[in-house]
């Protein structure tokens, strides 16, 4: 786990931005966030490839930029760069506190493009945090957490919202958003690392 971290970590410094503390400076803290129910919605993604990203007060397109076979690099103006999974969020670089692994504990059924079914999901995950200068006293490795994903939510505007609420090394919440008509992901908001505020992206779905 800490080999594949480090060569994440080296990856991701490819991009320019490793040890990029504070390059989105001005996201509140997490005690001043504002709750996801009170924001506004996302604008419309633009065409292509590219994700509409919000992170904090930083909202813009997030492109892509390069693959790793299932991971895609993705990376935004701004300079924050983040790594998905299928429908996860497994890596970040560019902010105070860096994710730099999410490994599954068994099956992740968001890291593959299957529907999850209307039923709870039970997954877990290791974390290896660091902090954005990479020091060894401010890494984490091995650090797991057990998540409920809870049954889907009924259908409101064609869209059900599934809440994964997760506990152990840390607790948070993640939220996605799927097409009712074909469990399509169309957005989410998960959570990317302590002190950090969640990171929003919206996915240009064909046809939606």
């Amino acid at each position: 786990m800490k080999v594949a971290a480090l060569s994440l970590a080296l990856m991701l410094a490819g991009c320019g931005v490793l040890g990029g503390a504070g390059v989105i400076g001005s996201a509140p803290p997490a005690g001043q966030m504002v709750q996801p129910d009170q924001l506004a919605p996302l604008a419309a993604p633009p065409p292509g490839r590219a994700l509409w990203a919000e992170l904090g007060q930083d909202a813009g397109p997030a492109r892509p930029v390069r693959e790793e076979g299932p991971r895609r690099l993705w990376r935004m103006d701004q300079g924050f760069v983040f790594v998905t999974e299928g429908a996860r969020v497994v890596a970040t670089a560019g902010l105070p506190t860096m994710l730099l692994a999410s490994a599954p504990i068994g099956e992740d059924p968001l890291r593959r493009a299957a529907s999850l079914g209307p039923a709870p999901v039970r997954v877990a995950h290791s974390l290896d945090l660091s902090g954005a200068e990479g020091r060894p006293e401010q890494m984490r490795f091995g650090q797991v957490v057990q998540c409920r994903i809870e049954a889907e939510e009924p259908a409101i505007g064609g869209v059900i919202k599934r809440v994964e609420i997760c506990e152990g090394a840390v607790f948070f919440t993640n939220r996605f958003w799927f097409r009712a008509a074909d469990r399509v992901l169309i957005r989410s908001e998960q959570w990317i690392g302590r002190d950090v505020p969640p990171l929003r992206l919206e996915v240009a779905v064909e046809g939606g």
